[in-house]
């Protein structure tokens, strides 16, 4: 490419409502998929527009990836655990254009979205009412199972979920 050449770019329009995750580490925006349960938008034929954008230039991060879901906006508690994973993602609510930002944050107990990986732990029984609960220990990184003191990494979390 010559020097008066411009490079190409990638154009995806803007969303009138939904929801814009940014600034994911390049190359990771299928486990932010994976987190947010995408998948499920497709087992209820939701009427939703998803791009997916991977390794794109990033003036701060050198490369970074972004998911962008048109006319659905992702639930806060879901945001939050993606946080335990991706500590520098930013969340932007569109709604009738108008962007209004969410700062993820690491929640104090999690229940019912991660499954406990110690087979033998009263919340993987199927025939027990329990609901699987974890307290974060933000300085360890670490989640810890309520009933049986397991404990999962942050960066462990996608492999865990329900």
């Amino acid at each position: 490419m010559d020097s008066k050449e411009v490079p190409e770019r990638m154009l995806v329009s803007k969303i009138e409502e939904g929801t814009v995750i940014d600034h994911i580490p390049d190359w990771k925006a299928e486990t932010v998929a994976k987190v947010l349960r995408l998948d499920k938008l497709k087992r209820m034929q939701a009427d939703v527009s998803v791009a997916i954008l991977q390794n794109v230039n990033s003036k701060s991060l050198g490369r970074k990836d972004i998911v962008k879901v048109d006319r659905w906006q992702i639930d806060e508690k879901d945001a939050d655990i993606l946080s335990l994973v991706f500590p520098g993602i930013t969340i932007n609510y569109v709604d009738e254009w108008q962007v209004s930002k969410y700062e993820p944050k690491v929640p104090d107990v999690i229940e019912g979205r991660i499954r406990c990986p110690e087979v033998l732990c009263i919340s993987n029984a199927q025939r027990e009412p329990v609901v699987s609960k974890f307290a974060a220990l933000k300085k360890e990184r670490t989640l810890q199972c309520q009933y049986c003191d397991t404990m999962i990494g942050f960066d462990a979390v996608p492999d865990h979920l329900r």
